[in-house]
Formats: structure tokens, C-alpha cells, sequence
């Protein structure tokens, strides 16, 4: 069923466009549309290709007088457009996953800014710690991931440019304070995989498998992409 969803709040220029954006990419509707609250008429009345509207406030909190005026100039748009399903989703609201977000938003800002080391590469015969800014001076730059890999985003590093050339070894990652790890041929990681460390510029969020996120395209073996990378361990087979 096609659906449109019109993202609202009180100033339409308040909502971020890459946030709509990011909504229209990963298709959580055939039409997002940023609107304030007294245009969201004059946006459904745009909606002649879809069979269903959802209005979603983008907001914090909706005050029972204006949630109350919403829902009803709604109903009577849903009377001009029967042909329409018009529905009110609930505002954003104090979430318990905001929470969460804000956790990993601190997590993340303190890890840029202190000096916490973010990667341990322990190799055969030394170990070595990397840090936020020491990813941005190696070689072998990811500029856009998404040109590599179109559904990932983030700024990124050819794994080759941190792990060295060993005959006969496995890297083992370690990830989530070592409670998961994946072995993988040291020579195959050194030739496809790669690292994503930033977004944006700043540190990678957790929730996009920060503080290091592995991928090695094309690799049957979907175990291989380890999020959170915190350890890699090098070692002769």
C-alpha cells in the first residue's frame, strides 16, 4: 500500500534535511514530507498517489490542546478525502531508546575528545593503540563509504592500511568487551576489508557499530562483519 508520511512540527525549518532524507532512503514511506503544523492540509491535498497518509509530529511532546485541534482538522480532511486512510501516529515523545541515544551521543563525543585509546591491535610481536584522531593521518582513506558500499555511510580506512603482511596468519576481532570475536584469514581482510570510523566527521556512533565497524564486501560470511570492533588480535596458522 503506498503511503506518504508527512513529518511535522511547529517550524518546519527546525527539521533536519539530512533527517528526511535519511527517511526517504531507507523507504520508510513512498513520500516524505516536511511540513509545520498549519500546512499539513495543504500537503495531503498533494498526496493524489498514494493510498494512505500518516502524520507524524516530530516532536518531544504534544500538548493535549494541540493534539486535540490536530486530530480533529484531520478528520476533516479524511472527509474531503475518503479515498484517503488518514492517520495520526504519536508524537516522538520521552522514548526510553531517546535515552539510549544520548548515552551513546556522550559515549561517542568523550572517545573524540579524551584520550581514550578506541582500536588495540595486538600483532606478533608488539601492540599498538589507535585513537580517534590517529584513523584520519593513515593512508588508504574512505573519503564516503557508500561508494563502496551503497547502503552504509561514514568515513572510512582500507583495513590494509592498519594490519600488516603476514604469511599464514588470522586476525580475530574482538567486539563488545571481547563478548563476540570472528576469525578471519589475515590476507583476505588485508585485500577487501575495511574499517568505518567516522560519520559525519566525528566518531562513528555505536549505533552505527561504532567505535569501528568491519566490513569486508562480498564475503560470504556475514559473521565476518563485526561491529564495535575494539581488539584485533594477529596470529600465525
Amino acid at each position: 500500500m503506498k503511503t506518504a508520511l508527512i513529518v511535522c512540527t511547529d517550524n518546519r525549518e527546525t527539521l533536519s534535511h539530512q533527517f528526511i532524507d535519511m527517511l526517504q532512503e531507507n523507504q520508510i514511506a513512498q513520500r516524505v514530507i516536511a511540513s509545520d503544523f498549519q500546512n499539513i492540509e495543504k500537503h495531503i491535498h498533494t498526496c493524489t498517489n498514494v493510498e494512505q497518509v500518516i502524520v507524524f509530529p516530530c516532536i518531544i511532546g504534544l500538548p493535549d490542546r494541540q493534539l486535540k485541534d490536530l486530530q480533529k482538522r484531520l478528520q476533516n480532511i479524511q472527509k474531503q478525502h475518503p479515498q484517503l486512510g488518514i492517520h495520526l501516529a504519536n508524537a516522538l515523545g520521552c522514548d526510553p531508546r531517546l535515552i539510549e541515544m544520548v548515552q551513546d551521543r556522550l559515549s561517542t563525543a568523550l572517545k573524540g575528545t579524551q584520550n581514550t585509546p578506541i582500536l588495540t591491535i595486538e600483532g606478533l610481536d608488539d601492540t599498538q593503540t589507535l585513537h580517534f584522531e590517529d584513523f584520519k593521518t593513515q593512508s588508504h582513506q574512505i573519503p564516503d563509504v557508500s561508494t563502496i558500499i551503497p547502503d552504509r555511510k561514514g568515513q572510512g580506512i582500507w583495513a590494509r592500511a592498519l594490519l600488516p603482511d603476514l604469511p599464514n596468519a588470522q586476525a580475530t576481532f574482538y567486539a563488545d568487551d571481547d563478548r563476540f570475536s570472528s576469525s578471519v584469514a589475515l590476507s583476505l581482510v588485508r585485500e577487501r576489508g575495511l574499517f568505518i570510523y567516522a560519520l559525519d566527521a566525528q566518531p562513528l556512533p555505536a549505533s552505527f557499530g561504532g567505535p569501528l565497524r568491519l566490513l569486508i564486501p562480498e564475503h560470504n560470511d556475514r559473521c565476518a562483519n563485526v561491529k564495535g570492533v575494539a581488539r584485533i588480535v594477529i596470529s600465525q596458522t
